[in-house]
């Protein structure tokens, strides 16, 4: 080959390269900082959740992890600014089930349905009941029932959330009974209604546990599926021959059309972060249980909530 063809074919490569200049490649998601909003106001069991995954979160995915506070209707406000986010996996939000369960059920201006998400995963939930003063005559729900039977009495109960007052719909309708519903602004609120002996009971996933170790308070039943961990003696709502269970289970969530691969990434970074020592921490701060499951686990479990709260929402509905 002569000197002037290597010259021409040096030449063309070099034009070749004009003409087609080099793609960069991708960048790996993530590559900034993520965004995630925290549903209820600090210090509860979800922010408490929330602040204690972040960590864990920040060293799986690599990037930092900032938590912005968007509480307000139980979790709503935090749904209906997720929802209008963009869907590429910068913005995802810490809420409740409650939220995406039974807000749109008795809320006909909520804008979102619970599929409207892409749920990452289930991280939490809490160990809650119904508590009633240390000095209350009842030790058993049997207690409650009879006394209010026979005496015609009207249970008062301070309620914060549908939960607790689906829930007295529910032992109404079972047993004969009547409640009056106290409605108060947080679970604090009905402790402190109880412990004041202006009602006689509330329902709390968190906050109570101190006051039954202070020897204060003593709960008489759950509203879980199985019950709680740390309080064996305590018999759940079912056990008890009523149909009605609801925990309002922490998640992560994000805007409806997340990549398929961009959610398995956050998903697997939740079940990573969630340590048997951040298990522990939650524990022991808030009474939490860690709880991983996956997007379609997570999903799953909120259309069961669902239908086992549908009968006893058109009831309230219809009072």
């Amino acid at each position: 080959m002569t000197a002037t063809m290597m010259k021409k074919l040096a030449l063309a490569a070099v034009a070749a390269g004009l003409a087609f200049p080099a793609v960069p490649a991708l960048a790996e998601y993530p590559d900034k900082p993520i965004t995630m909003y925290i549903g209820f106001n600090p210090g509860g069991a979800v922010d408490t959740t929330a602040r204690l995954i972040q960590r864990n979160l920040e060293k799986e995915l690599g990037v930092p992890v900032v938590a912005v506070q968007k509480p307000g209707g139980g979790g709503t406000v935090m749904a209906t600014t997720l929802m209008h986010d963009k869907p590429d996996g910068y913005t995802i939000g810490m809420g409740a089930s409650a939220a995406f369960v039974l807000a749109p059920l008795l809320n006909s201006d909520i804008q979102f349905e619970l599929d409207g998400f892409d749920h990452i995963a289930t991280v939490s939930y809490p160990q809650d009941a119904l508590v009633v003063r240390a000095d209350s005559p009842w030790n058993t729900y049997a207690d409650m029932i009879k006394d209010a039977k026979e005496n015609d009495k009207a249970l008062s109960l301070s309620s914060q959330v549908s939960v607790s007052r689906l829930m007295a719909i529910a032992i109404e309708e079972k047993e004969g009974v009547k409640f009056n519903i106290v409605p108060v602004k947080g679970g604090k609120a009905g402790i402190q209604n109880v412990l004041g002996g202006h009602t006689d009971l509330t329902w709390g996933a968190s906050g109570w546990h101190g006051q039954v170790k202070a020897g204060e308070m003593k709960p008489i039943l759950s509203l879980g599926y199985v019950r709680n961990p740390d309080f064996q003696d305590i018999p759940t709502l079912q056990e008890l021959g009523i149909d009605y269970a609801f925990v309002d289970t922490f998640m992560l969530s994000a805007p409806k059309g997340l990549p398929e691969d961009v959610k398995a990434k956050l998903s697997a970074a939740v079940k990573a972060a969630l340590t048997p020592e951040l298990a522990a921490e939650l524990q022991s701060k808030m009474y939490l249980s860690a709880d991983y499951r996956t997007p379609e686990e997570t999903l799953d479990y909120l259309k069961m909530q669902r239908e086992q709260v549908k009968p006893f929402v058109e009831k309230m509905l219809a009072q």
